[in-house]
């Protein structure tokens, strides 16, 4: 621990590393794992890829402004960073039935417009965007939401913030390559959806009952 720095932050500050470095992982094979099931409805590899980097981009954004926001308003941040795992769980977990829910959408967006390319992939953008954008709008306010509770001293603000980054990038960076390679070549997509989910919620329920 150092100077200036509350002892009970110390180990704290283990876990919530810990609980952000696999947040990061989920986030990146929630990712990888949109673009796949996106290839099916949007026909085209590019596209799906393109769809996905837009509103995940677009959520870590929005989510970053507007939870910096929220946490400045005596919310308490832990709280609402469990709140915020259980709420990426719990919706991409329904990601997959959402998307077959919206089925019959799709159908009618290539039968009514589909004789136009660029007015039916806009349609199928904004549908895919409109599922998606939720859980990535969550994911991005947990960066300020934890910033808030490990930067309680200014001294070392930058260093705290720094470090729970580059944890979750690091994260981010282990997903993305386990999700590929390792979890949807063994146990599927929905597995692999499954899986995210259940250590998002995890998460959520462990800072719930015993932090």
């Amino acid at each position: 621990v150092q100077d200036g720095e509350t002892p009970l932050k110390f180990p704290f500050r283990i876990w919530i590393f810990l609980f952000f470095f696999i947040s990061g992982a989920t986030g990146l094979i929630y990712e990888v794992v949109w673009t796949r099931l996106l290839t099916l409805i949007m026909g085209n590899t590019h596209y799906s890829i393109a769809t996905v980097l837009t509103v995940f981009m677009s959520g870590l954004a929005l989510g970053s402004f507007f939870g910096g926001k929220i946490v400045d308003k005596a919310f308490n941040p832990l709280a609402a960073y469990a709140i915020l795992e259980a709420g990426i769980g719990i919706y991409c977990l329904l990601i997959p039935s959402l998307i077959d829910f919206t089925f019959p959408l799709f159908q009618w967006i290539y039968l009514a417009i589909g004789d136009s390319y660029t007015q039916a992939s806009l349609a199928r953008f904004l549908v895919c965007g409109t599922l998606l954008i939720i859980p990535a709008t969550f994911m991005g306010a947990t960066l300020p939401v934890l910033s808030k509770f490990v930067s309680q001293d200014e001294n070392y603000i930058g260093q705290d913030v720094g470090t729970l980054y580059s944890i979750n990038t690091l994260g981010a960076v282990v997903g993305a390559w386990a999700s590929a390679f390792i979890f949807m070549r063994l146990f599927g997509i929905k597995a692999t959806i499954s899986a995210a989910a259940v250590a998002n919620i995890s998460i959520a329920l462990i800072i719930y009952f015993i932090f």
